[in-house]
């Protein structure tokens, strides 16, 4: 019978060894030139991994290994949001004024979503820090909960311009969007005392697995460029971006 560490030390291994295959693929389509800042997520995913498997290799203060663990935490987060924008962008990467309008958006966005998320794990929690089992709980949902809006956001960004996804895009959408949409849940069955935390943590590694394949996926997919007549000319892009300027500053 396959032990549970077995088990725990593929679901860590294998998925950044697959990461390394996207990031293979992207190079060799050219893909890493549009989306840079996910080609730099993968490889920042990769080297946090190779770190963290060699201070447990050769035994590391505890302590150590949480603090980079922590610090690798954070920087994947913010990449995240960064791929975020970059999926935004992706679609009008020829047009600079809604560029600029995209970022201003994305942290009015943000903003109002982290209001919130704040608010509803308040409820939940009855604004009591003692209720959780740990603080930073708190601050991991809410960035969760944020991804999940903003990725809802990409789509229908793409569905008021009138534009199809990219392939890649959808992949990534998808890959990101299952990460950040159940770890609130698997959250909740960690707080939950008659689940073993242990096969929470297993299942949230399964999880980073399965998008990690969604990615290998659609990183090996064709791109089909087809001229679509109903999306919208550079003129009514920079005009909707003027409209949406003011609506986001007055």
């Amino acid at each position: 019978m396959i032990s549970l560490h077995f088990i725990g030390l593929y679901l860590w291994v294998a998925p950044h060894a697959l990461l390394a295959l996207v990031a293979a693929l992207m190079l060799r389509n050219g893909r890493h030139r549009e989306f840079p800042v996910f080609f730099a997520y993968l490889l920042f995913e990769i080297l946090q991994f190779c770190v963290l498997f060699l201070m447990l290799r050769f035994d590391w203060h505890i302590s150590s290994y949480k603090d980079v663990d922590l610090l690798g935490r954070a920087g994947s987060i913010a990449f995240r949001f960064g791929i975020i924008q970059e999926m935004l962008e992706v679609s009008v990467a020829r047009c600079a004024p809604l560029r600029q309008t995209i970022a201003r958006m994305l942290w009015c966005v943000a903003a109002v979503l982290a209001l919130l998320a704040l608010i509803f794990i308040g409820s939940v929690y009855s604004w009591s820090v003692r209720g959780m089992i740990v603080p930073a709980y708190a601050i991991d949902q809410t960035l969760n909960i944020l991804q999940c809006g903003l990725l809802a956001c990409v789509c229908l960004w793409h569905r008021f311009l009138g534009l199809k996804m990219r392939s890649f895009v959808v992949g990534i959408v998808l890959g990101m969007g299952l990460v950040a949409g159940l770890e609130p849940l698997l959250h909740a069955l960690k707080d939950l005392r008659t689940v073993n935390p242990q096969s929470v943590d297993l299942l949230r590694m399964g999880v980073y697995h399965v998008s990690v394949l969604i990615w290998l996926y659609f990183a090996s997919v064709q791109e089909e460029f087809a001229s679509d007549s109903a999306a919208p000319s550079f003129p009514d892009a920079r005009n909707w971006a003027v409209e949406l300027r003011r609506f986001l500053w007055s």
